[in-house]
This record gives C-alpha cells, sequence and structure tokens, in this order.
C-alpha cells in the first residue's frame, strides 16, 4: 500500500522529538501540507513556541505536549490529548524522539544507558501499541519510525545506541508487513549524518563522520517513500555498500573499521589486528 499526504489533509499527525532537527522539519513540512499536528517534546518553551508559529504560519491546529516519553504511562498521555481534540483523526505518527551518546562503553553511567533503551526502544513500542488503534480507524494512516544507518552493524563506542536503533529496524520492518494489509503502512527511515542538535547532546568528538545533510532533505525522502510505499526509505547515497560491507565481510572486520571511525581522539585502544 502507499500512503498520500494530499489525501490527509484536515487529519492530525503526531511528531515525537518535534522541539528540534528532524522532528520541527516534520512538524513545519506536515502543517504546510494542510495536517493538524500534536507536537511531542520534553521541551515546554520550543514546543509552545513551534505551535504558535505553524498555527500562524499555515492555519492548522498545532498543539504542544512537554512529555518525556521514556516514563511509564507518556503513551497514554499523547492518546488522551489527542482525544480532547475535537474530531481528531490520527492519520500519521513520525517516531522520531531518541538519544544516544558518543564515547567509551566503560566511560558513561549505567542510568545514561537505561535512558537511551527506555527512550529508543520501549517508548516507541508503546506509543505504537497505544496508537495503532486509532490509525486503524482512519486509515489508509501510517506510521514513522526514525531509524538509523547505525542499525546495520555493531558501532563500536555507540555500541547501546548502535543496538537500540537495530532494535528500532527490526520491530519496525515487521510491523509492515503484518500491517499493510490493515491499511496501515509502516516505513523504517534511515536519515543519513544530518546537521542536527543530536550529535552535539550525545557528546560528539572529532571523528571520520563529517559530512552532514539536512533535516529537510530527510523529511523530503520520508514523504516520497510514503507516496510509493516503500517499507525503508534513506536520504543518503552509497548506503547500498553499506548494507553489502555488513553482511558480507567477516563481522571481525566489519567492528575494527566502523570503530576506526568513532574511536574518541583520547582512547588508548590501538589498532586491533
Amino acid at each position: 500500500m502507499h500512503f498520500n499526504l494530499d489525501d490527509s489533509k484536515g487529519g492530525w499527525a503526531i511528531v515525537t522529538g518535534a522541539s528540534a532537527g528532524i522532528g520541527r522539519e516534520f512538524a513545519q513540512a506536515l502543517a504546510q501540507r494542510g495536517m493538524n499536528v500534536l507536537l511531542v517534546a520534553r521541551r515546554q518553551a520550543e514546543l509552545a513556541a513551534l505551535a504558535a508559529e505553524l498555527q500562524k504560519s499555515s492555519g492548522m491546529r498545532a498543539v504542544a505536549l512537554a512529555l518525556d516519553l521514556s516514563q511509564a504511562g507518556a503513551a497514554r498521555q499523547v492518546l488522551q490529548t489527542l482525544e480532547a481534540q475535537p474530531g481528531a483523526r490520527l492519520r500519521l505518527l513520525v517516531s522520531n524522539a531518541g538519544c544516544g551518546r558518543w564515547g567509551e562503553f566503560e566511560s558513561a553511567e549505567h542510568d545514561g544507558y537505561a535512558q537511551i533503551v527506555a527512550l529508543n526502544c520501549a517508548a516507541l513500542v508503546s506509543l505504537t501499541t497505544t496508537m495503532l488503534p486509532a490509525l486503524k480507524a482512519s486509515t489508509p494512516a501510517a506510521l514513522v519510525h526514525v531509524s538509523s544507518q547505525a542499525a546495520y552493524q555493531p558501532v563500536p563506542y555507540m555500541a547501546v545506541y548502535g543496538a537500540s536503533k537495530a532494535f528500532v529496524h527490526s520491530f519496525s520492518l515487521a510491523l509492515h508487513e503484518e500491517l499493510a494489509s490493515q491499511g496501515v503502512l509502516v516505513q523504517t527511515l534511515v536519515p543519513g549524518p544530518t546537521a542536527t542538535e543530536f550529535d552535539t547532546k550525545a557528546g560528539a568528538y572529532s571523528s571520520a563522520v563529517v559530512q552532514r545533510g539536512t533535516a529537510a532533505s530527510v523529511v523530503a525522502a520520508c514523504f516520497a517513500g510514503l507516496a510509493r510505499g516503500d517499507a525503508v526509505v534513506s536520504n543518503t547515497s552509497g548506503l547500498w555498500k553499506q548494507r553489502l560491507f555488513a553482511a558480507l565481510a567477516p563481522p571481525k572486520m566489519v567492528v575494527r573499521e566502523v570503530a576506526k571511525m568513532f574511536r574518541p581522539p583520547s582512547s588508548g585502544a590501538g589498532p586491533r589486528t
């Protein structure tokens, strides 16, 4: 199946991680395409300002919900906020909220890794489970789960983040097959390295990853993929080479080469043989 945004005008979209970066770009683009938006993130001031901006520029309704999705009961709060909007019909859920951490595994506290798993994995599943009945009631509808290129192979020095995105990738692709016959298109969105605040918040340092694309290109690729009904969508070229290398090269070689890209400058780790 495919999902046409033009047929969803007047419907509602939920965007998580909406206060900045890719989530903010999604919110702006969806409002301009004629959809009402429920904006979810932790930062109240940024969300409120964005909601006011969107209502003024697009004429669509925009509701700000400041919420930590990793907390118990958060998904239910999102649903209740949607249900409080008169005549709301949910057509699209963009699960973009996520967090990560660069650096040696032992250099961070356990709670930081627990937060990554709670937000990137558990919260995404909870939100999907909670919102799915509303999506199925307004078909055709769509779910966009934001994955990462990190999902395709282990990532030394981003071990927990990479593993969490591998979970997202597998979960999302499985649902694509399950839900297509029920009128819900599930898209796994794989952004290339993108110029957002994510790296700064994750403690990024100088690495081999130097080129960054735009959030607008990520969103444009997503929309084009929805129209085609694609299961996996990316805005980066050459992704097939990464997937081929990760699938066919010996695992020891794969993790050694990826480690070269992400090893901290101060790391005492020497070359692997």
